[in-house]
C-alpha cells in the first residue's frame, strides 16, 4: 500500500554516495579542553568560600516563586532541579542547578558532563555539600548518574550518600574524575525526607566538582502517603535498566477469532487471525468507534478499514509471518478515507506499522494523532511461505500519512520506535507523502524517538534507501498534492542508515532543534553499509525553481552522523543542502566521535525526557 515513488530515489542516492561525501563531509569543531586540565582555573587559595542557601538557589522573582510553591510535585515524575530545597550548603561557591558547579561564582558552570555522558538537568556541586528535599510522601524512587564532572579532567575525589528519612540508602564510595558515572536507583516510597550529600573522601575539597546528574523522582502522585513504612537498613540493589522496546508477553492471552465492528461504542478484547487476507479487526461503520485494552495478533492487517472514526489506545499488535510466498506482516492499524485518528499509548511488534491515506474530516476537531506509542520492529520482509524470509522487502514505515492535505491539528509525537537489524525491515519510520497541515495549524512531528532503519543484510547492503524522517515525497505537480506545513522539532534520530530526516519535496518545512546521531555501525560493531547522510534537503522530483519548492528550513540541530572508511577511519557525513541555502543554517555539529555507546547515552537521554514530561510510552 505504500505510494513511495522509491526506485528512483534508491538508484540516485547510490549515484550521490561520492558526491553527498564531497558535499557534506564536516569535520567537527575542536573540543574546548576542560577547565582544570592546564592548571589555570580550581586552584583554591585557603579561603572559605563556602555557601548556605537562604533562598532556594535561586535569586529575585524566581526564588519568590520558589517559596510560594515549594516542592510543586507533579502526579508523574518529576526532575528534582525543579524543585526547591529545604535547605542546602555547598563547599565551594553555590549549588548550581541543570550545570556544573563551575567557580566559586553564581551560574558559572557548563553542560554537566560525566567520563564523556553529558546532562542538560540536576545539580553542580562541590564538596562538602548537601541538599535537603521534603518529598511529603509522595514518591516511588529517586534516581540519578553521580560522578565527578569532566571540567576538572581526571582528578578530584568524592563519595556520593543519599538518605532517606535520616538513613543512609545509597553510599557510592570513593569517586574520582576518571571514574565513569554510577546510578543511584533507590526505593524512597513513604519517605517525607531526601538529603542528597557529597564528601571530599578525606583529602580535602581539590577539584571536587561532582554532578547529580539527571536527578529525578519517580512515580509521584499529589497526595502522599500519610504514613511510612519502616525504611530499608542499606541502599536496595538497583534494578536491571529496561531494555528498549520490551517485549510485553502474550502467550497467557486467549483470543477470539476475527472481529467486525459495525456500530459505533467501545470494544475491549482479544482477537486474532491466521487468514493474511483477514484482519484481526474489520471497522465496518462511520461511527466513532474505540478500540482499548486489547490484545490483537495475525498474519495480516490487526486494524483494517474505510471511512473510520477511530481511536486505539492502551492494545498490544503482533505480526506475524503471513506464510504466503512474496506476502509481508500486516499493518497495526490499516485506515483509507478516514474522518478522525488517534492512535495513542499503544505497543507494536512485528507488523508494518501505521498507514492512513486519504482524509474525509470535516473540522470539528477531526484530525490524526499519533500519539505516545512504543514499536519494536517494523517488519517489511518478504515471506519464502515457508516460515522465513525471501530477502525482499516491503516499503514499511512506522507511520505513513498518504494523500491527507491541508487538514489542521496534525501531530506525530512522543512515539519510541526502535528496530533491529536482521528482526526488521522498513522504509522511514515516519513518511508523509503528499500530506500537509494547514499555514494557520501546521502538522507537528516532535518529541519521537526513533532508532534504527536498516537493510535486510545491512552489513553488505549499501543500496539501503530508508531512514528516519521523510518529509515533502510523492508527486509535487501542483500545491494541492506537494507536502508542506510541517515542524518537524525535539526528536532524537539514532542510526537510521540512508538518513536521519530528509526534505525531497514542497513547501514550508521547519526542521529545527533535533538531535540527529549515529556511530555508523551495526550493533555487532560492523560498518552499516548504507550508511550515508544525517539531513538532507534536496527537490528530488522537480529541481531547482520548482513552483512547489519554497520556504524549507532547517535550523538549530545537532548532527553527528558517521561514515567509516574501509580502513576504519571515520568522518561525519551532517548535511547535503542541495536545495537549501539561506534557509539552512546554525546547525551544530557533534563534537567529538559518535560512538556505540554515544547512541546508548542519547537512549538514556530519551528516558528521562519523558519520565521529566510525565509521559508514558505504550499501553497504561
Amino acid at each position: 500500500m505504500s505510494h513511495s515513488p522509491r526506485s528512483a530515489l534508491s538508484l540516485t542516492a547510490l549515484a550521490l554516495t561520492l558526491t553527498l561525501a564531497a558535499c557534506s563531509q564536516q569535520t567537527a569543531p575542536p573540543q574546548p579542553q576542560a577547565d582544570g586540565q592546564n592548571g589555570s582555573q580550581f586552584i583554591y587559595d585557603g579561603t572559605d568560600h563556602s555557601w548556605v542557601s537562604s533562598d532556594n538557589g535561586l535569586v529575585g522573582m524566581e526564588a519568590e516563586v520558589a517559596r510560594m510553591k515549594a516542592l510543586a510535585i507533579n502526579t508523574g515524575n518529576n526532575m528534582l532541579s525543579g524543585e526547591a530545597w529545604t535547605a542546602a550548603t555547598n563547599g565551594w561557591g553555590p549549588i548550581e542547578r541543570n550545570m556544573s558547579v563551575g567557580e566559586n561564582g553564581a551560574r558559572d558552570g557548563r553542560m554537566m558532563v560525566v567520563n564523556g555522558k553529558k546532562y542538560d538537568s540536576g545539580f553542580g556541586v562541590h564538596s562538602n555539600s548537601s541538599m535537603t528535599f521534603n518529598l511529603g510522601g509522595k514518591c516511588n524512587r529517586f534516581i540519578s548518574d553521580v560522578g565527578i564532572d569532566d571540567e576538572v579532567g581526571d582528578r578530584g575525589s568524592v563519595v556520593f550518600q543519599v538518605f532517606a528519612d535520616g538513613v543512609k540508602v545509597f553510599d557510592s564510595g570513593r569517586m574520582t574524575g576518571a571514574d565513569a558515572p554510577k546510578t543511584v536507583n533507590v526505593d524512597v516510597s513513604g519517605r517525607r525526607e531526601l538529603k542528597l550529600v557529597v564528601g571530599d573522601a578525606g583529602d580535602g575539597l581539590d577539584y571536587d566538582h561532582a554532578d547529580w546528574g539527571g536527578a529525578i523522582l519517580v512515580d509521584c502522585n499529589s497526595s502522599g502517603t500519610p504514613t511510612s513504612p519502616a525504611p530499608p537498613s542499606v541502599a536496595p540493589p538497583a534494578p536491571t535498566p529496561t531494555p528498549p522496546a520490551p517485549t510485553p508477553p502474550s502467550g497467557n492471552v486467549n483470543y477470539s477469532g476475527p472481529l467486525v465492528i459495525t456500530k459505533g461504542g467501545t470494544y475491549r478484547g482479544n482477537w486474532e487471525s491466521m487468514n493474511p487476507n483477514v484482519p484481526a479487526v474489520f471497522i465496518q461503520t462511520s461511527e466513532p468507534v474505540v478500540i482499548e485494552g486489547s490484545n490483537l495478533r495475525g498474519r495480516g492487517h490487526l486494524i483494517r478499514g474505510w471511512k473510520v472514526n477511530l481511536t486505539v489506545r492502551n492494545t498490544n499488535g503482533y505480526g506475524m509471518n503471513p506464510n504466503v510466498a512474496g506476502a509481508y506482516a500486516g499493518r497495526f492499524a490499516a485506515v483509507e478515507e478516514v474522518y478522525n485518528l488517534r492512535v495513542e499509548n499503544n505497543y507494536m511488534e512485528g507488523t508494518t506499522g501505521i498507514y492512513v491515506n486519504l482524509f474525509y474530516g470535516k473540522g470539528n476537531g477531526q484530525t490524526i494523532k499519533i500519539l505516545r506509542n512504543r514499536a519494536k520492529n517494523i517488519d517489511g520482509r518478504l515471506s519464502n511461505g515457508n516460515g522465513g524470509y525471501n530477502g525482499g522487502r516491503y516499503y514499511a514505515q512506522f507511520a505513513q500519512i498518504a494523500k491527507v492535505q491541508n487538514v489542521p491539528g496534525m501531530e506525530i509525537a512522543w512515539n519510541e520506535v526502535i528496530n533491529e537489524p536482521g528482526k526488521s525491515s522498513l522504509e522511514e519510520n515516519i513518511n508523509l507523502y503528499s500530506t500537509s497541515g494547514t499555514a494557520g495549524s501546521r502538522m507537528q512531528i516532535h518529541d519521537n524517538y526513533i532508532q534504527g532503519a536498516f537493510a535486510i543484510q545491512a552489513a553488505t547492503d549499501g543500496g539501503y534507501s530508508g531512514g528516519g524522517i521523510m518529509l515533502g515525497d510523492g508527486p509535487v505537480g501542483n500545491l494541492g498534492e506537494a507536502g508542506g506545513y510541517v515542524d518537524v522539532y525535539n526528536n532524537q534520530i539514532v542510526s537510521t542508515s540512508n538518513q536521519g530526516i530528509g526534505i525531497a519535496g514542497g513547501h514550508d518545512h521547519n526542521v529545527f532543534n533535533n538531535r540527529v546521531l549515529s556511530s555508523g555501525r551495526l550493533p555487532t560493531g560492523e560498518i552499516n553499509k548504507a550508511q550515508n547522510v544525517g539531513i538532507y534537503v534536496w527537490d528530488v522530483m522537480n529541481g531547482k525553481g520548482s513552483n512547489t519548492w519554497f520556504n524549507n528550513t532547517v535550523h538549530d540541530n545537532v548532527i553527528g552522523w558517521t561514515r567509516i572508511n574501509a580502513n576504519n577511519s571515520t568522518w561525519l557525513n551532517n548535511t547535503w543542502f542541495a536545495d537549501c541555502s539561506n534557509t539552512c543554517y546554525n546547525n551544530a555539529s557533534w563534537s567529538g566521535a559518535v560512538t556505540m555507546d554515544t547512541e546508548k547515552q542519547e537512549f538514556q537521554m530519551w528516558q528521562n525526557k519523558f519520565r521529566a514530561a510525565g509521559m508514558s510510552m505504550g499501553p497504561n
